[in-house]
């Protein structure tokens, strides 16, 4: 054991943030820790490592802890350190007084990982990463030897790596034994399950109350007599009446504690469907929003793009990936300040999120800002800021008083919900959580405008994207699908072509195995069955044939 907490609760002022009644790090331990934004993740780890106290709880920690901070501002003595020659040189850091964001990253991690420790905290290590930084990233964890603890909303890099998650919610933590996208699945069930004891317990609720009324009905018309009876036979019944009615009321009186009792069932959490298409306000007519031909830009000797050609297709999203530096930025720029080099649709109406959000009025508020530029009414309006985390507590503040994630979110509701038909994203998840950037992906896949994003966020580049660029060496290359088919080809086009040879040998024989089965089907054999899988063989072999 590395680590044992027991009791341990810490709050600010009367809110409590969070109470954990026993938590414990295992050697080997692999551990992801998600939660929304002011959950308490940072402060946790701030806790565990000594670093913060806690108002209540007693902690044992049994070995040395590295920490990586997610401000490496606060972060300077790790960089003093003795880094280790060989971590320099795999994180590719440069000896220089000046330091971009990337590279104090990149120091800050070199710096934990030569410590050798035997518990890593990593809070938010893949800040100002680019892709490159983030698979060196990747693969230094897996080969960690200690255990470490992951705070990222870089759900790609959290799958890959943790095998465990521990989720903070409402002040409460759970571990949950499986990798990211298991605890995904499993919290979507106990959503579903919830929902269906909700639906249950409304329906016998209702049962009951209707039940119920009816019984009390029932009991007041029987003291009233009968049209047919006289009067002298109803004094006579009148008794009888009035011991049925006890009997009947006795059974309403029951009804009334068995609804009491019953078990009540809260809705669960979900957002707020969004019924209507986005950005089809303008719809463009052509195949081509924007295309860029020959742009070359050069900085003093430094050529940041060579003849650089792009054509992004009417109603596709086309995601732009590369390291820090190449000239992503560059290459947007030059198409808001449309370059002669860059020919826009005359239809085109462009929506740009920048993470400086330099458009938003900061006196007004979140509401007014969304509505500014926008044609929906009201209640599609906060329908998209809710389904951004933005709740009935922020839309009334001015956003002045947001923190940055949350004017981020601000900014992409306000396009979102604008008249535009093309939206270009710089890196639209860098400062939201996971849960933000989830329902994000939810959003943009209702906007059936052109898009262009710019991003390190493979998952991002997983969910939306219908062709990948990758800026390099002021050069662009074109992968016509997302990121799943990008990785899945790259790990074709690296097999030897020996193993190819015996895919293809094999895929053959089982070809011709199930088309014989097919043939003369046995006693017991699945015609529909065999058919789907000699589909999915065929395609298969034609992929790898390809």
């Amino acid at each position: 054991m590395l680590l044992k907490v027991q009791n341990l609760k810490k709050g600010y002022g009367i809110q409590e943030l969070f109470c954990i009644d026993r938590l414990t790090i295992e050697e080997g331990d692999r551990i992801g820790l998600v939660g929304l934004n002011g959950a308490g993740k940072s402060t946790l780890l701030h806790i565990l490592n000594g670093s913060e106290r806690a108002d209540e709880g007693e902690i044992n920690r049994y070995c040395d802890i590295a920490m990586i901070e997610q401000c490496q501002e606060e972060a300077d003595d790790q960089h003093n350190l003795l880094v280790s020659p060989q971590l320099l040189s795999r994180m590719q850091i440069k000896d220089s007084a000046c330091k971009s964001g990337g590279e104090k990253t990149r120091q800050a991690i070199a710096a934990a990982l030569s410590q050798g420790s035997g518990l890593l905290f990593a809070d938010e290590p893949t800040t100002n990463l680019d892709v490159k930084g983030i698979e060196t990233l990747e693969k230094m964890l897996m080969g960690y030897r200690g255990a470490f603890v992951l705070i990222s909303h870089d759900r790609y890099l959290l799958d890959k790596v943790c095998t465990s998650i521990w989720e903070i919610e409402e002040g409460k933590l759970r571990v949950f034994p499986g990798r990211y996208s298991q605890w995904k699945e499993q919290k979507e069930r106990e959503r579903e399950f919830a929902m269906f004891e909700f639906e249950q317990y409304q329906q016998e609720r209702k049962r009951i109350t209707i039940a119920m009324n009816q019984v009390k009905n029932e009991a007041s018309q029987m003291l009233k007599p009968p049209k047919q009876m006289g009067h002298s036979e109803w004094m006579l019944y009148k008794g009888v009446a009035r011991e049925q009615q006890k009997n009947v009321q006795s059974r309403g009186k029951a009804m009334e504690k068995r609804l009491e009792k019953l078990e009540v069932k809260e809705k669960p959490k979900e957002l707020a469907p969004v019924v209507m298409r986005l950005g089809m306000d303008n719809p463009l007519s052509g195949k081509t929003a924007v295309r860029i031909q020959g742009l070359t830009v050069q900085y003093g000797k430094k050529m940041v793009l060579d003849e650089a050609d792009l054509t992004l297709k009417a109603h596709k999203c086309t995601v732009m990936m590369g390291a820090n530096g190449t000239g992503k930025s560059t290459l947007i720029k030059k198409i808001m300040e449309h370059h002669p080099s860059v020919y826009l649709n005359p239809d085109v109406k462009i929506g740009y999120f920048s993470q400086e959000h330099e458009t938003l009025d900061m006196d007004k508020t979140v509401l007014e800002n969304v509505r500014a530029d926008s044609n929906l009414k009201e209640h599609v309006i906060r329908c998209i800021l809710a389904n951004l985390y933005l709740t009935e507590q922020h839309i009334h503040k001015p956003v002045s008083v947001l923190s940055g994630g949350e004017r981020a979110k601000v900014m992409l509701a306000r396009l979102m919900a604008s008249d535009v038909n093309v939206l270009i994203l710089d890196e639209p998840t860098n400062h939201i959580d996971m849960y933000t950037a989830e329902a994000l992906e939810g959003l943009l896949d209702k906007w059936e405008g052109t898009m262009l994003i710019v991003t390190h966020d493979r998952s991002l580049a997983k969910n939306t994207a219908d062709r990948l660029v990758f800026l390099e060496k002021g050069k662009l290359e074109t992968f016509e699908g997302n990121w799943e088919a990008y990785e899945q080809e790259k790990e074709r086009a690296s097999k030897p072509k020996e193993v190819l040879k015996l895919d293809k040998t094999l895929l053959s024989m089982k070809m011709a195995e199930l088309s014989m089965r097919l043939r003369k089907p046995k006693k017991g054999d699945n015609v529909l069955k065999l058919k789907e899988e000699l589909d999915q063989v065929t395609e298969a072999y034609y992929q790898v044939n390809q």
